[in-house]
């Protein structure tokens, strides 16, 4: 199975605990991250969030979809989540959190070796592996752009 590490890093105008607590509650994404289709909880894990597991349909700038379950290894508030995938990708993923006090900015960092388990994309990846990226990157600006008008609205309302 071709293998991906795909990074991220979001700058957004706002404090970790407001940012920080967006992302948690990913089960609200579809309402302001065009590509999240949905989120369901799939088991609850214990009171820390710890082997939480959340099935994710993404949709993509490019005509598919993705399904991959999340399950939560490690989590640290207010600044780490780590995650194992499984589904139509499988491996890991990792967000960070960093305050910049300076900028009153958070920058977030997210770090994915995943793997595609779909047929059709294992057999087009040697040729469609950037095309691949490009719609992850794609994916991701959204969400960062998202997340800033969406913690906007919030912070004005």
């Amino acid at each position: 199975m071709p293998e991906f590490s795909l990074n991220t890093t979001w700058l957004i105008p706002a404090s970790v605990e407001a940012v920080w607590s967006r992302l948690i509650d990913t089960e609200n994404w579809p309402s302001w991250w065009k590509y999240v289709a949905s989120v369901e909880e799939i088991e609850p894990g214990d009171a820390t969030g710890l082997n939480n597991v959340r099935q994710y349909c993404w949709r993509t700038s490019l005509p598919y979809s993705l399904l991959v379950n999340l399950r939560v290894t490690e989590i640290q508030p207010l600044r780490l989540v780590t995650v194992n995938v499984s589904g139509d990708l499988q491996g890991c993923g990792r967000c960070q959190l960093y305050s910049d006090s300076v900028t009153r900015q958070t920058r977030v960092e997210f770090k994915w070796q995943v793997q595609t388990c779909k047929p059709w994309m294992n057999r087009l990846a040697a040729v469609a592996a950037p095309i691949f990226e490009w719609n992850h990157a794609r994916v991701m600006k959204s969400g960062e752009e998202s997340l800033i008008r969406h913690l906007a609205t919030v912070k004005n309302s």
